[in-house]
């Protein structure tokens, strides 16, 4: 073969992969696109399971707020965001009901222990035809929580599972382990 056709060969050759590159884009969807809905996973009662749907993000958004109301001590903030009858199931076996009682706890804690929450996942999700849920969503969120204890900082990681109901948290269950180690 010539150089000459050679030549014209590579040069087309050349053209087509640069045509080809210009016109690949990648796509990907909108981000204001948030599928909600869609099955997810279950939960399993004595005497049913229900479905569990992803949920609407929005009440992650008040998860986060809610936490950046503890980080900055704002305990009454943080009552203005919780129902009357709210409940908490601590990792310690504490249980608190009722706003007073948690605005109490809040208090000693903040005082005693400076905790600090970073969170590192939430997850919105809803169950499907429980009745007593049907006005409520939950989030399942993970933080690291530094403390000082003894006048040395420590982490802990939580995990939680908090149930919003009209816009409010209205109950939630904490999970506690320690950080994996840095070895």
């Amino acid at each position: 073969m010539n150089r000459v056709a050679l030549l014209s060969m590579t040069l087309i050759l050349l053209s087509s992969c640069a045509i080809s590159i210009g016109n690949t884009k990648k796509t990907s969807p909108p981000e204001s696109a948030v599928e909600v809905d869609r099955e997810v996973g279950y939960l399993k009662t004595p005497n049913r399971t229900y479905t569990a749907s992803s949920g609407d993000n929005s009440v992650v958004k008040l998860w986060d707020e809610y936490i950046a109301v503890h980080n900055s001590r704002d305990i009454e903030a943080i009552m203005e965001m919780e129902s009357d009858s709210i409940q908490i199931w601590g990792p310690n076996g504490e249980y608190i009901k009722g706003k007073e009682a948690h605005a109490a706890f809040l208090a000693q804690w903040f005082d005693g222990a400076n905790p600090k929450w970073n969170t590192f996942f939430s997850f919105p999700m809803k169950v499907n035809d429980m009745e007593a849920q049907k006005d409520g969503q939950w989030v399942v969120t993970g933080a690291q929580v530094t403390m000082t204890v003894e006048g040395q900082d420590r982490s802990v990681i939580h995990l939680s599972d908090v149930y919003f109901e009209n816009g409010k948290v209205d109950k939630f269950y904490v999970y506690q382990r320690l950080p994996a180690s840095d070895n």
